[in-house]
């Protein structure tokens, strides 16, 4: 029985290890995708093949990285907010198709100089590394404790979710141009690009709204919902390649249409997807390392290492700037967005298609691109905090989320029992009148469970759970109970506090402040909306001695304002400055 357990035995322990590993990963700020890789690649050699002797199969490797990486993106689509999606979904699109196109052709030239390849096989590198994975960067900046203006953001995760799609078909594209004894029309290879792209979102929207009917119809034990989703994404995904479409952009759209629909045992799938998209992850960067050969990538370093600062300060920048450029991001903006083009899982998972085909080059493309992974999260992964703050592109994380659970119960599915930690700035803790429907159903104060009935005021440190009957009232308690949670220091965030909706006419008779009489009858909400759709926390606007800072937003409107007597001549860490004058 030696044969089942021994590797039963490495793969436990191996998985036990990495993430163990992942503390050491928080610590230090590392992408923890770059530690699954080189533990993959540590364990390589005689002693691996012996008890995994099918994991130098190039067929075995593509086929665990296929399936791990499906899941992932539709776990990507799956948490993708609509709401935010729509402001960004233009320039997105943009960097997912042209940019991809255009990485690859600024890099090609460069793997023909350096490598001496033949000039489809230099388009054939650049194709397979030129999109992103931009998981591990968020994964970073939320260790770093820290976070990114939605705008920047959106874009990156939409770009990352979508760009796969185009790199896999210039991958296909040029393998076909090699295998071919003839040069491919130019227009088959296009019919082959409008299938895969039509067919797989046409596959993607039809599939996620009958996935949808089918979990809203059905009743079933709570547990079983993540799994017959599971079922359906998956075989969504196999039927959409065999007629030819992407399976992958299939599997993105799927889920951006069911995670942003109203079905049964939404919180309990978010879940399940993320435990499951954690294990696909690693078990793809696992097998993917000890696919490598360390002999192999010693005597590539160089060549790899050349090719990979091209990548990161040419082909990347110059691919975002011109993407970007009709969309109005600022040079900072577009300058973080190029550093962010970190690259992981799909370009590994394509780097083995050469071998799979069993092309001449094949073993050297692998380990080029494997090693330009590596140096990517490396130098990228240690340096995008830092690089974030420089370019301004910082918000400040205000508030611990509040746990949410879903109740699947009848007549309750769109009911949820919220817990909150306290503080001293929450509301309902510093006197805030809470509704008789707002009332917490348990308190725990001191490791001790009590009833609210017996508790005539929270302090802060309590931990109460209520039941919120709708997502407005959810949204309601989150203003009530969830108030003044803050992660970072935000004293330069004013001295108090006001409503978006309070007049500047009030606030000139309260702080003696000269208004332009064309504003005074304004809110503050209608003046500043009109300087930028785009607001975030942390921007300011001078308005005469004092500033006015966003403090708050819900659902991606502006809900609280902060008033700084003093404007400060500093400019702010965070957040961008505006100043308020009379318009003519």
């Amino acid at each position: 029985m030696d044969f089942i357990n021994l590797p039963i035995l490495a793969i436990s322990l191996i998985l036990v290890i990495s993430i163990l590993t992942s503390l050491v990963s928080k610590r230090a700020n590392i992408p923890l995708i770059l530690v699954f890789l080189c533990i993959g690649l540590a364990f390589d050699g005689e002693g691996a093949l012996s008890i995994f002797p099918m994991i130098h199969q190039p067929n075995i490797a593509f086929f665990i990285g296929s399936v791990a990486l499906a899941l992932i993106l539709f776990d990507s689509g799956y948490q993708t907010n609509l709401k935010n999606y729509h402001k960004t979904a233009t320039p997105s699109i943009a960097l997912a198709s042209i940019g991809v196109f255009l990485t690859a052709l600024f890099l090609a030239p460069a793997a023909y100089f350096f490598l001496g390849f033949t000039w489809l096989e230099s388009f054939l590198l650049a194709s397979i590394i030129s999109s992103t994975d931009a998981a591990a960067v968020f994964f970073l900046l939320r260790l770093g404790g820290v976070s990114i203006r939605d705008k920047i953001k959106t874009t990156l995760e939409a770009e990352s979710g979508s760009n796969d799609p185009m790199a896999i078909f210039l991958t296909l594209s040029f393998l076909m141009l090699m295998e071919s004894s003839t040069t491919a029309p130019v227009g088959f290879i296009l019919v082959q690009f409008f299938m895969q792209v039509g067919i797989g979102i046409f596959g993607g929207i039809s599939f996620g709204f009958a996935t949808k009917q089918l979990v809203n119809k059905l009743n079933f034990d709570v547990a079983l919902y993540p799994i017959l989703i599971l079922g359906c994404a998956m075989s969504a995904f196999a039927l959409v390649n065999l007629l030819g479409g992407s399976g992958y952009l299939c599997l993105y759209i799927m889920g951006i249409l069911i995670g942003n629909a109203r079905i049964k045992a939404h919180y309990q799938t978010l879940r399940f997807q993320s435990s499951l998209t954690w294990f696909c992850q690693i078990i793809m960067f696992l097998t993917l390392g000890f696919f490598a050969n360390l002999q192999e990538l010693y005597t590539l370093f160089i060549p790899s290492l050349i090719l990979g600062v091209i990548l990161l300060f040419v082909a990347r920048p110059l691919s975002v700037f011109l993407c970007l450029f009709p969309f109005g991001y600022t040079t900072k903006e577009k300058l973080f967005i190029s550093f962010v083009g970190l690259r992981g899982a799909t370009s590994i998972l394509l780097a083995l298609m050469p071998l799979v085909k069993n092309l001449d080059n094949g073993s050297i493309i692998f380990n080029i691109i494997f090693l330009m992974v590596l140096m990517s999260l490396a130098v990228q992964g240690f340096f995008i905090i830092p690089f974030a703050k420089a370019c301004q592109v910082t918000v400040p994380l205000l508030e611990k989320q509040a746990s949410k659970t879903e109740i699947d119960l009848p007549d309750l599915t769109d009911s949820y029992l919220i817990c909150y930690q306290l503080s001293e700035e929450t509301p309902a803790v510093k006197g805030e009148h809470i509704p008789s429907w707002a009332h917490p159903v348990l308190i725990k104060r001191g490791g001790i469970s009590y009833n609210p009935a017996n508790i005539r005021k929270l302090k802060a440190g309590d931990r109460i759970y209520v039941f919120a009957l709708s997502e407005h009232r959810a949204s309601l308690l989150d203003h009530l109970y969830g108030g003044g949670q803050y992660v970072n220091n935000i004293s330069d965030m004013g001295d108090f506090v006001l409503s978006p909706d309070t007049s500047l006419a009030e606030i000139s008779y309260l702080y003696g402040l000269q208004i332009p009489t064309a504003l005074r009858q304004k809110s503050i909400r209608d003046v500043i909306e009109e300087y930028s759709s785009d607001l975030d926390i942390g921007d300011r606007f001078g308005l005469g001695n004092v500033d006015l800072i966003i403090r708050k937003k819900i659902d991606g409107v502006v809900s609280e304002i902060g008033l700084k007597l003093e404007a400060s001549k500093i400019p702010p860490s965070f957040g961008r400055r505006f100043t308020l004058k009379k318009r003519t």
